[in-house]
């Protein structure tokens, strides 16, 4: 591949925002090279015409070669889920993995980075609206969001070294993807449309399609500004009204909601026992932390710089549904 201000390096290209924007760029007619870990599993679930470099963001030596002839890089690899057994994982991945990758893109010389963060990095109370301009100073009071800040903190340090950064920060991210479990929320449409889920956790999150994620993605490499934060997110819905337009047209009645002190204790009471037995729990504090958060997203920055168009949820979900229920 030559050396091209469009060419494009994505990682995580195989998880539900890297093949989003893989395809996009494919769409526009731009060079693409994936970097993945697994290049027979790529292959089986990248179109044709993408390039594979092999690597991983934990190792910087592998970094070097893929990065090197690129004009852009589209960071959306991490650990997205707010469960794991070990939790120093996701500062591992999440935090020193941008840092891994940041430092590659800075001594090959990368135009722009897209960096894919998460709302979860701004601050506003119970019900609130997240605004762009409000980041929060404090602690998250997950090992997950506390990788996420430090990771945009390893970003800063970057730009104060040259390195041209856009940050994202979606919502919650959905829609049709390699794999049924790519993101929490589809992990969850998948359960709940093959009759897995019998109570539908309380609290809420605002939604973002992954159409429109992929494509501001591709308006920040051209059109965002260097350093600045866009958020992306639909509409806020509660997981009821999820659930409801998920089972729409179905004829199966939706799953009553379950009381936050019901599952405020099973999360405790779980957590230890999966730590132990190495299974994952019906609900992590974590993700029941961000449902009762249930903070809205101001995205008309979005809107005004990026051209972001927000995709109604009635047909993101109708259309992430057709693709789950595809899956065996």
């Amino acid at each position: 591949m030559s050396t091209t201000a469009d060419a494009a390096l994505v990682t995580g290209a195989t998880g539900l925002v890297g093949y989003g924007i893989v395809k996009e760029l494919l769409r526009r007619g731009q060079p693409v090279r994936a970097l993945v870990r697994d290049a027979e599993r790529a292959r089986s679930v990248l179109p044709g015409g993408v390039e594979l470099a092999i690597g991983d963001i934990t190792d910087p030596a592998s970094l070097g070669a893929a990065v090197r002839g690129m004009g852009l890089v589209f960071h959306a690899a991490g650990m997205p889920e707010q469960w794991q057994r070990d939790e120093t994982v996701f500062d591992r991945v999440n935090r020193m993995g941008t840092a891994h990758v940041l430092a590659a893109s800075l001594a090959a010389g990368v135009r722009r980075v897209v960096y894919t963060s998460t709302m979860d990095v701004f601050a506003a109370p119970r019900g609130g609206t997240l605004v762009e301009t409000n980041v929060d100073q404090k602690t998250k009071p997950t090992a997950y969001e506390r990788s996420k800040q430090a990771a945009e903190r390893e970003a800063q340090a970057f730009e104060q070294r040259g390195l041209d950064i856009v940050y994202l920060n979606p919502g919650a991210i959905y829609g049709p993807s390699p794999s049924p479990t790519t993101a929490a929320l589809n992990g969850f449409l998948f359960r709940l449309v093959r009759g897995q889920v019998p109570l539908v956790p309380p609290g809420g999150m605002p939604l973002a399609f992954i159409d429109g994620v992929a494509q501001a993605h591709l308006a920040a490499a051209d059109v965002g500004r260097n350093g600045e934060r866009y958020l992306l997110a639909d509409e806020r819905l509660s997981m009821h009204q999820i659930a409801e337009l998920a089972l729409a047209g179905t004829g199966r009645a939706t799953p009553k909601t379950a009381p936050a002190w019901l599952l405020q204790i099973l999360a405790g009471i779980s957590a230890p026992l999966a730590r132990l037995f190495g299974f994952k729990p019906l609900i992590s504090a974590g993700e029941l932390s961000v449902l009762l958060w249930n903070v809205d997203v101001d995205s008309r920055k979005a809107r005004r710089e990026l051209g972001y168009r927000p995709t109604p949820p009635k047909e993101g979900i109708q259309q992430t549904i057709e693709a789950l229920t595809a899956w065996p």
